[in-house]
């Protein structure tokens, strides 16, 4: 009983090995389509095939010789020999012949399929796998929600000047043009109506992730809007506050810094906007010269701007700085600095709504 114990672990290592010895013939480019023969694969199956006689001799002395017999049998069908009908081996012959039949389907599935196929299939099969898991993983980003403010943006000038005049406020004699053309970078070349709108797309994003609605006055340069008629868009938007970005000019190439512009306490046409007004700009400029280290020129207040004499809800006028100014004409086009910029202000809105306004 023992050797025919010893004979089945045999027979199942040579079988096991055949399998393996076809799974590495089905990865190689060269032999892939290639029978593959058991007696050559293995030394050990020559090997037993040759001493089958002894063993079937030490089962006759021992007086077992029908489960000797079935090893050896067993042993040369293993090698590449015929096997006998002996009824005592059935059982090791059936199962060879089940191991023997999973080969022949292994060998058949690997044949269907090229080697270049095999690694792209494998390939699809882990990307989808790696998708489905970083799909199952992915965080969704929360959604944030309104703080209840909303602030309205307005990238000073355009892309072609509109000389016509108009009122510097409601009833006013006083007239001026409804959109003059803007300075220009005295370095870069570049317009100041490019860098208002750059900031103010900057500025918009930023006041968005903080949860403020954000009111555009233009989104493009090829617009037609006066400083009043975007005062009145602003009015009626249901903006709570108002912020004008500009960019200065001057004759004196030296001057640099921010300055922001409100109404003056007495102005004849939105006195009652001042102190919040004058709040507003302030934070705004003392927030932004801190952030981007330029000079801080202050609060202006003034009477005879169009572009403050329209407003129905609290105003700031910021001039981000002088294009006049080969270095600040430089920062301004910087997109790092731009964002210090946009950055700036809206920390000054948020402290702005913090008080309560």
């Amino acid at each position: 009983m023992s050797r025919m114990k010893k004979g089945n672990g045999l027979l199942r290592f040579l079988v096991f090995a055949a399998l393996f010895a076809l799974v590495l013939t089905g990865c190689n480019g060269v032999r892939k389509y290639e029978a593959v023969d058991l007696s050559s694969e293995t030394a050990a199956g020559a090997e037993m095939s040759g001493n089958g006689a002894d063993l079937a001799a030490e089962s006759t002395d021992t007086g077992a010789s029908g489960s000797g017999d079935a090893d050896v049998q067993a042993l040369g069908e293993a090698a590449g020999e015929p096997l006998s009908a002996d009824p005592e081996g059935g059982d090791v012959a059936s199962e060879s012949s089940e191991l023997a039949e999973e080969a022949s389907e292994s060998e058949e599935l690997s044949s269907g399929m090229s080697e270049a196929e095999s690694v792209e299939a494998a390939r699809e099969a882990a990307a989808a796998a790696y998708t489905a898991a970083a799909s199952d993983d992915a965080e969704i980003a929360p959604e944030i929600p309104f703080n209840g403010h909303t602030v309205a943006i307005d990238a000073g000038h355009q892309a072609k000047a509109n000389t016509s005049k108009e009122p510097i406020g409601p009833s006013s004699t006083t007239m001026k043009a409804k959109m003059p053309e803007g300075a220009v970078g005295t370095s870069s070349g570049v317009p100041e109506y490019e860098v208002t709108l750059t900031v103010a797309k900057k500025l918009e994003k930023e006041l968005i992730n903080r949860g403020y609605h954000v009111v555009m006055i233009r989104t493009s340069h090829d617009v037609n809007m006066s400083s009043a008629e975007r005062s009145v868009a602003a009015n009626k938007s249901g903006a709570d506050i108002l912020i004008r970005l500009h960019a200065g000019t001057m004759d004196n190439s030296s001057v640099y810094g921010a300055l922001s512009t409100c109404m003056t306490s007495q102005n004849p046409y939105n006195a009652s906007l001042h102190d919040k007004s004058y709040n507003l700009s302030k934070k705004i400029v003392d927030t932004v010269c801190g952030t981007t280290g330029t000079k801080n020129r202050g609060v202006q207040e003034t009477d005879s701007s169009s572009d403050i004499n329209w407003c129905e809800i609290p105003v700031c006028v910021f001039e981000m700085g002088f294009l006049s100014n080969p270095d600040e004409d430089t920062w301004l086009q910087d997109d790092g600095y731009q964002g210090k910029i946009a950055s700036g202000i809206a920390g000054a809105v948020d402290a702005y709504f913090a008080e309560g306004n």
